[in-house]
């Protein structure tokens, strides 16, 4: 399958480095607004670098979204009128209504997180650990680093701040883990002044099947992600270098190698036609950050989420 990837930024690298590794899977055009930059990468890894989205149309097979938010809807779309598959970057767009526009069975939404092997490794425990009582979650961003693209603190191009560019990772996480989707959301958010989107989260998720998740998304330079989830017979830790059941280590995994294998886990799974997080989950995450910023306005309380348009 021929794989073109639409910007060139620090995750397209990421997708690059992983396509290497995925037999079937062969990358042959990048563009991004920056010649250099789409040079750099291409040339990195044996592709061409193109002038631009119709240049990597007309070469590929499976096309990657990895461009600022606001752009996922309609250069989504245009793939998939052309019959091209699709996997756009998290979040699947800045609106519901983009995502209800989006919906096609050959769009995966770039939620790779479930593919951490500590991840699917909590998964497989939690079956046999009996009802999960307690969900919570911290995690990090920093946006203060010297190599933070400008655009993350645009509300137009991010469609939010820490909420939608890492919470909603956080969220499919929780909805992966716990299995199903959000049915309301409550929560507040942190706007430091001079700024026009959150650096800070809290938030509470219920569960369409009764359970809860809290989660806590943190601005620091400090990276931290941490999931506990506490269960009738045992305690889940889910942290970067692995896996723990009642403070021992079951599974350990080196942080970066896994972030790279966990886009070649979700690229291997798309070319056997296996499940990655269909425009429907996407859709969910987006629909519960956007329930969150209700909530933060209206004062902390739980807020439903936006269900999916008729016939979804």
């Amino acid at each position: 399958m021929r794989l073109g990837i639409v910007g060139a930024g620090e995750v397209a690298w990421r997708h690059a480095a992983a396509a290497a590794d995925v037999a079937g899977l062969t990358l042959v055009a990048v563009t991004d607004r920056d010649p250099q930059r789409a040079a750099r990468l291409a040339d990195r890894y044996g592709a061409r670098a193109v002038a631009g989205f119709d240049e990597v149309l007309d070469a590929v097979d499976l096309m990657v979204l990895s461009v600022p938010h606001v752009y996922h809807e309609e250069l989504a779309l245009r793939a998939l009128a052309a019959g091209r598959r699709v996997l756009v970057e998290k979040p699947m767009a800045t609106t519901v209504e983009a995502c209800d526009r989006m919906f096609d069975d050959r769009l995966h939404v770039g939620q790779q997180g479930r593919f951490f092997a500590q991840v699917r490794a909590a998964r497989e425990e939690l079956a046999r650990l009996g009802e999960p009582l307690l969900y919570t979650e911290r995690r990090s961003t920093d946006y203060a680093r010297p190599d933070r693209p400008a655009w993350f603190t645009d509300p137009v191009l991010a469609g939010g701040g820490i909420a939608m560019l890492v919470g909603v990772h956080s969220i499919d996480r929780a909805c992966w883990l716990l299995g199903a989707a959000p049915h309301a959301v409550a929560g507040t958010v942190a706007v430091p002044a001079g700024w026009s989107v959150e650096t800070g989260a809290a938030a509470t998720l219920y569960l369409a099947n009764g359970r809860r998740a809290h989660l806590t998304l943190i601005d620091s330079p400090a990276f931290f992600h941490e999931t506990t989830i506490v269960c009738e017979r045992g305690i889940l830790t889910i942290d970067p270098a692995g896996l723990s059941v009642d403070g021992r280590r079951v599974l350990t995994v080196d942080g970066d190698q896994e972030y790279t294998a966990s886009f070649r886990r979700q690229y291997a799974a798309i070319l056997r036609g296996e499940p990655v997080a269909t425009p429907e989950e996407g859709r969910s995450a987006v629909a519960a950050v956007h329930a969150l910023y209700r909530s933060a306005a209206s004062g902390g309380e739980p807020v439903p989420v936006v269900t999916a348009a008729r016939g979804r």
